[in-house]
């Protein structure tokens, strides 16, 4: 159902102080709508990972909730979401098993009216629009955006919390940065991760993703190990 929530800061764009506003289905996140009671459903990050479904309240009333964290399918397993199927099964390298992921720090506006949230600042969110996105910022008084209700609130609890920057998402093959190590890079085929390092004297450009000569120092997105890619372990840190 669409929705009007004043946008002031935006009403040179639109003929009135409102614009008709839709949740966003482009959200990265696991999906229990339509479950039922201890149903399994896709990490939209991890195809070797799944959630499980269950109603907090155990009155049959929605919303169905996803675990708060995902389980991992047993080694040489990934989990396969057809509906036909929902579970973990044995991985065929032949096939191509493992697509048709997200990564929930990039949240696409590919609809224009729909609203999402600005994936680390919860004091702002995101109209599409036919020209591109447009940042607004919630109200002083009520300074949360809520990415279920889509709109602004003074409850922090309801903050779109997601995407953590030094985690690694491996979601489609190509170059992506390593944020513990800006004199490298990172090669994604997933759910496959390998390291690479940058010549001597040489950084990760994030843009171009290539290794470039510069005189500039580059400083790490993060700096604890937690997550780090370890070479010599050839897997990350826990």
């Amino acid at each position: 159902m669409e929705r009007c929530y004043p946008v002031p800061s935006l009403s040179s764009l639109f003929t009135s102080s409102s614009v008709a506003v839709r949740a966003s289905s482009q959200l990265c996140v696991p999906d229990c709508t339509g479950r039922k009671e201890g149903d399994l459903v896709k990490d939209p990050t991890n195809c070797l990972q799944y959630y499980v479904c269950s109603d907090p309240d155990g009155d049959g009333v929605l919303p169905i909730e996803p675990s708060v964290l995902p389980l991992q399918c047993e080694e040489g397993y990934f989990f396969n979401s057809a509906d036909s199927v929902r579970q973990c099964e044995k991985i065929n390298p032949s096939a191509d098993y493992c697509k048709g992921l997200c990564s929930p720090c990039v949240i696409q506006c590919e609809t224009p009216g729909t609203l999402i949230p600005s994936t680390l600042d919860c004091s702002k969110y995101e109209i599409c629009l036919e020209t591109g996105p447009q940042e607004v910022e919630c109200p002083t008084a009520t300074p949360y955006f809520n990415f279920e209700n889509y709109g602004c609130t003074d409850d922090p609890t309801v903050c779109y919390d997601l995407c953590d920057p030094c985690d690694v998402y491996c979601v489609t093959e190509g170059r992506i940065p390593n944020p513990h190590n800006c004199h490298g890079y990172l090669y994604c085929n997933p759910p496959d991760v390998a390291l690479f390092l940058c010549p001597e004297n040489e950084v990760f450009n994030t843009q171009s993703l290539i290794c470039e000569n510069t005189t500039d120092t580059c400083d790490n997105l993060c700096t604890d190990t937690t997550g780090a890619y370890d070479d010599s372990l050839g897997s990350f840190l826990e």
